[in-house]
């Protein structure tokens, strides 16, 4: 085998392992965004709850000339 069809295939199977990484590091990103989506989704629905309970006081202190 030549010289240039070795690097060639040492080339080949260097750039099969770096993308095989890549695709490893897009499913982590992947993962890490769908954490990422449940914890907003987890304080939206915790300021949602803070906002109906100011609506609450602020009713309240209104009642109560405040």
């Amino acid at each position: 085998m030549t010289n240039q069809k070795k690097e060639c295939c040492e080339c080949s199977k260097v750039l099969e392992l770096l993308i095989q990484q890549n695709n490893k590091l897009i499913e982590q990103n992947n993962q890490l965004i769908q954490i990422n989506n449940e914890q907003n989704a987890q304080v939206n629905h915790l300021l949602e709850h803070l906002e109906d309970g100011e609506e609450v006081v602020n009713t309240n202190r209104s009642l109560d000339g405040g």
